[in-house]
């Protein structure tokens, strides 16, 4: 099977301080993949790398066969690659439809629509400000946002982080709905350990900026020495 993505020995960092070394992974069309390890590793380091939000220090970086390593994130988010971070970055003036119709990029503006049926709660909250929304509506408006952009790859960095268990499940059936029924492609930076090895079909492992293990994630599951030695996260 032809990949999707596929990182090379990737070295990238901020200012002086490097911070992935020779990180290599692909993730083929349709892909379930999660990143896991403890805070400061480098995992939402390598999601900030594929959308070139980091300074390069060396490897490469392909996208459906196509060294994209040169080009900007505007470029890569037109090729398809869907970023969704932990800020979430919703426009706090707009309102909530304001806030899609940014993310349609000269589409149709009835394509809206696709957005509130993946999160109906969003339709119940069209007309209200970004600003007015809980943390968990926030994420939502984010990832819709984004894919009103129709990526082929989402990488979500820590899409549950500080949400409601109601809100995550919500956010869960959203992003399994996706993969299913429109095999769009995700990486999955989160700290919910249980849930990360749930949704997604492989793991890395990464400890100090480097991919210390990768396995399909029932494997993984089996394995509590690698989940104690790098992960240790009691849920």
């Amino acid at each position: 099977m032809s990949m999707l993505l596929e990182v090379k020995a990737l070295e990238a960092g901020y200012g002086p301080l490097t911070v992935l070394h020779e990180v290599s992974f692909s993730v083929a069309p349709g892909e379930r993949v999660c990143l896991l390890g403890r805070n400061g590793v480098g995992k939402s380091t390598t999601l900030k790398s594929v959308m070139n939000l980091t300074q390069y220090r060396a490897g490469s970086v392909y996208w459906q066969g196509h060294d994209i390593t040169r080009l900007s994130t505007v470029e890569r988010a037109r090729r398809g690659i869907g970023y969704v971070p932990q800020t979430r970055d919703v426009f706090p003036s707009l309102t909530v439809e304001e806030n899609l119709i940014a993310g349609l990029r000269n589409r149709p503006r009835s394509e809206v629509q696709k957005a509130y049926e993946l999160f109906p709660r969003l339709y119940e909250r069209r007309n209200n400000g970004g600003q007015a929304l809980s943390g968990g509506e926030q994420q939502m408006l984010s990832v819709a946002r984004t894919l009103l952009g129709e990526p082929q790859l989402l990488l979500l960095d820590e899409p549950l982080e500080g949400l409601a268990p109601i809100i995550c499940e919500e956010l869960m059936h959203a992003f399994d709905k996706l993969s299913r029924e429109q095999h769009v492609a995700i990486v999955l930076v989160e700290q919910k350990v249980q849930e990360a090895l749930k949704f997604a079909q492989r793991a890395l492992v990464l400890d100090h900026g480097a991919v210390v293990h990768e396995s399909g994630t029932a494997e993984l599951i089996n394995n509590p020495t690698i989940l104690d030695r790098y992960i240790a996260v009691a849920e």
